[in-house]
């Protein structure tokens, strides 16, 4: 074992009397104008009421419901009720999306909330066309989005999106936008 040999000191007698007369007079700073800075906790807190507001969101959607089960080839869906060709219309790419949604990386509770909140910003926004990129991958969320999309009052129908747009991975989504009260008294004025 290898002893410490002592450090020579870096000052000689001469630098260090040199030092002590240029500090002589000085004195310590009074904290007198500047409050001393607050650590703040590394603990994030959550805001308050967007546990509500999310549990409002993710109530249309439900992991157990399993409307479409083959996810292997061009997926398509049209709400009861709709027009039919409206999935060949979003397949053609006649529709261009308005906002774009990419789940990659994300595990499916975190691609549920996204979901949701773009539903939401959709209708907040009147965008009627949206896409949402799921990617390949494992082919979780290739099976999960579809299914969820299925639950939500708003989707009137997607599709697998063109090539241009993702191909396989990924959907475009024709929404409902519901107008707000002024403009459904507007448009009742002009009839």
């Amino acid at each position: 074992m290898q002893q410490k040999k002592p450090k020579p000191d870096a000052l000689s007698v001469e630098e260090r009397a040199l030092f002590r007369d240029s500090v002589a007079g000085a004195r310590p700073l009074e904290q007198d104008k500047i409050p001393p800075v607050v650590r703040r906790s590394k603990q994030k807190r959550a805001p308050t009421g967007t546990a509500e507001l999310s549990a409002q969101k993710l109530f249309f959607f439900s992991d157990e419901y399993e409307a479409i089960t083959d996810t292997s080839g061009s997926l398509s869906y049209v709400q009861q009720g709709d027009d039919p060709m409206l999935a060949g219309r979003l397949r053609r790419g006649e529709l261009e999306p308005q906002v774009v949604l990419d789940l990659h990386g994300m595990t499916a509770n975190e691609a549920k909330t996204q979901l949701a909140g773009l539903l939401d910003y959709c209708q907040q926004q009147q965008f009627n066309c949206a896409c949402v990129v799921h990617g390949k991958g494992l082919g979780i969320l290739a099976r999960k989005v579809p299914n969820w999309l299925v639950q939500h009052p708003n989707v009137r129908a997607f599709h697998t999106a063109p090539k241009s747009w993702g191909k396989h991975g990924a959907l475009l989504l024709l929404l409902k936008i519901n107008q707000s009260n002024e403009q459904q008294f507007r448009e009742l004025q002009h009839r």
